[in-house]
């Protein structure tokens, strides 16, 4: 049987075992409940997952080892507008891509990495719609139209790949201290070595998923959550799969902790100023996981500018785009600018002797 059409009767298969057994409608996972729940008929199922413990199990990187295992091969949805792909378990429920809001087609050949585990979707639709209103609301200085606009648009729902990486970081360090006070400070060379321990550090592994979204929504990473890589939690939800090798992720974090590094440096030195850090790490002890992490993705347009808001699909947490009113900037800044002033005439002139 050829590539293709052994993936073809794979998928089938995968489809075929998420139909209601009842009446043979598309079952689909809900989060409220965490069961597969029927669109048709409405019955329920509970999820049978075996593994749930070895998918919190973290794997050892060899850096002498080979890179990777070979990837997998499974259907994909590709956008036409930000070239994201993703795959659709069950019912393929948008043919928009939940990134960038972009139409997406249907092709083959898309290759993977099977993640280690999966945190199901704990927050409901309604509820992510709540929480973008309630986030959109809380901005200053926003335009009065927003929360208008905001409503016009909609929500789409994806498990986007992650890494956690735990590791050790051996630093070798010079840098340049002020010590003294007055006509006695100088700078003074410095040079030491300290360790930094990470502990299932948060990696996204894709490009649709920047930092600054990262860190505004995923505060902290519970492994407890995690289950198995299984298609009932799939179902109904588009999910866009790992593609990366350890090594890349490796690459990523190691850009993402340098801040993380530089205030290692600076407590190890200890207080005072300190300028010109240079430091090598060396890297042990790597620890892993590929995971899916579920968001909402509220897509809107203001002024004609796509924007977005990111829902975690783990605890409600949300970050976003959103425009500013150029009035209200005026306003708030005359609120200060003008209080000073009148401080500065009245309140000097009445401290002058």
């Amino acid at each position: 049987m050829s590539a293709p059409a052994a993936e073809a009767e794979r998928f089938d298969a995968v489809q075929a075992a998420l139909r209601c057994a009842s009446c043979g409608g598309q079952r689909r996972y809900a989060p409220a409940t965490a069961l597969l729940t029927c669109e048709s008929c409405g019955s329920a199922s509970e999820i049978i997952d075996t593994g749930a413990l070895e998918a919190r199990r973290e794997l050892a990187f060899d850096p002498n080892g080979r890179d990777d295992e070979p990837p997998e091969v499974d259907h994909a949805h590709r956008c036409d507008a930000c070239g994201g792909e993703v795959v659709f378990v069950g019912r393929a429920v948008s043919d928009r891509c939940p990134y960038c809001d972009g139409p997406v087609v249907l092709h083959g050949g898309h290759a993977h990495y099977l993640p280690s585990g999966i945190i199901p979707f704990r927050v409901e639709k309604a509820q992510a719609e709540a929480l973008v209103m309630d986030w959109i609301a809380r901005r200053w200085a926003a335009p009065g139209e927003l929360p208008h606009r905001v409503a016009e648009g909609h929500i789409a729902a994806v498990y986007a790949p992650f890494w956690t990486f735990d590791a050790v970081k051996a630093i070798s360090y010079t840098a340049r201290k002020r010590v003294g006070s007055g006509k006695n400070a100088r700078w003074r060379a410095v040079r030491g070595e300290t360790t930094l321990r990470l502990d299932d550090t948060i990696i996204a592994a894709s490009d649709h998923v920047t930092p600054a979204i990262r860190d505004g929504i995923m505060h902290g990473f519970h492994p407890d959550l995690l289950k198995s890589y299984l298609p009932d939690y799939l179902a109904g939800f588009a999910a866009e799969l790992h593609g990366q090798k350890v090594s890349d992720g490796l690459a990523a974090m190691k850009r993402d902790v340098e801040v993380l590094v530089e205030k290692r440096i600076r407590r190890d030195i200890g207080a005072g100023r300190i300028s010109g850090i240079r430091y090598r790490a060396r890297v042990h002890g790597v620890r892993f996981r590929r995971v899916l992490l579920p968001l909402w993705i509220h897509h809107y347009s203001y002024r004609g500018t796509p924007m977005r808001v990111v829902v975690s699909g783990i605890d409600g947490r949300s970050f976003g785009q959103r425009p500013y009113s150029t009035a209200k900037l005026m306003a708030y800044s005359a609120a200060f600018v003008i209080p000073a002033f009148v401080f500065g005439m009245f309140g000097g002139a009445a401290l002058a002797p």
